[in-house]
């Protein structure tokens, strides 16, 4: 039997929460209206929606993605509108969507693809939630390093969207965003589904996008392979929420292909564009491993 002394017992226990932390580490709260299941990962923590609380209607998709500073990049200062927020919005019937339902359920899964009992607390360095309806399925892959969305099933059209206030809350004079090319780009309003800008038209040419706000310390990225011709959507409603996709611009480039695999998750700015550029391509050709 071994015997530990008090300060030993402390040193272990503090080398155990160490651990935890640089693990994905998974609870449930309530988010708005929501019982959500509370995830620290991908260098921020994310709100994924299982059932409205009072209704206990079934939802899914992050209905909250919040920086190291508290800034919510989807719903914050965001209540009645909430509705049109959220993230992967992946379906056209509220799959994927917050507040929208669509008829999925979702739960954690092993290794082994087998279904989790959860408690109180799920922690490791891999994380799986698979979420699903009659037409779709998908998992998503957690790690202290990004997140990434593996499509399983998919017998309609889909996307990966996301719609949300930059930094917390849009202020587009402070704001931009950034694609493979490293350009600080303004954003666009006013111009309808699909234009970022008259060069661009209805596709933006490159695997990923990032959003930039210049009080914010971290920025939080978008990637997506399996998508033939890059991003299609970009635009912003300047009080409300920037939209940005790959698969929609009105369904005109909807994805209906499995092998379609986004990444995400929050940066630090300091790092600059080719560090953050780097690191997004690398978790595109290899999405389902931690970063060594």
């Amino acid at each position: 039997m071994l015997l530990f002394t008090a300060c030993e017992q402390r040193e272990n226990q503090n080398k155990a929460l160490t651990s935890r932390i640089e693990n994905v580490v998974v609870t449930e709260e309530k988010r708005f209206d929501y019982l959500t299941w509370k995830i620290k990962a991908a260098n921020g923590t994310w709100h994924f929606e299982k059932e409205h609380a009072e209704t206990e209607e079934t939802s899914t998709g992050f209905n909250s993605a919040i920086d190291k500073q508290g800034l919510d990049w989807i719903s914050n200062n965001c209540v009645d509108n909430r509705e049109w927020r959220g993230w992967p919005n992946f379906a056209s019937d509220g799959f994927g969507h917050p507040c929208r339902g669509g008829g999925g359920a979702s739960h954690w899964i092993g290794e082994e693809g087998k279904q989790i009992d959860f408690a109180d607390t799920l922690y490791g360095s891999h994380l799986r939630l698979e979420s699903s309806n009659e037409k779709y399925k998908i998992r998503y892959h957690f790690f202290s390093s990004h997140a990434a969305i593996e499509v399983l099933e998919a017998e309609d059209l889909f996307a990966f969207l996301w719609e949300g206030p930059v930094g917390g809350k849009m202020n587009i004079e402070k704001q931009h965003y950034v694609l493979e090319d490293g350009m600080e780009r303004k954003f666009e309003h006013g111009k309808g589904l699909g234009y970022l800008n008259p060069k661009f038209g209805n596709n933006f040419p490159s695997p990923f996008f990032y959003f930039v706000d210049d009080d914010a310390e971290q920025i939080v990225y978008i990637g997506a392979t399996g998508v033939s011709e890059g991003g299609d959507e970009g635009w912003v409603q300047p009080d409300n929420m920037a939209i940005f996709s790959f698969g929609r611009d009105d369904d005109k480039h909807a994805l209906s292909n499995t092998n379609a695999v986004a990444v995400f998750g929050f940066l630090d700015k300091k790092m600059g564009h080719e560090e953050i550029s780097n690191f997004i391509k690398a978790r595109l050709d290899d999405p389902f491993k931690p970063v060594e």
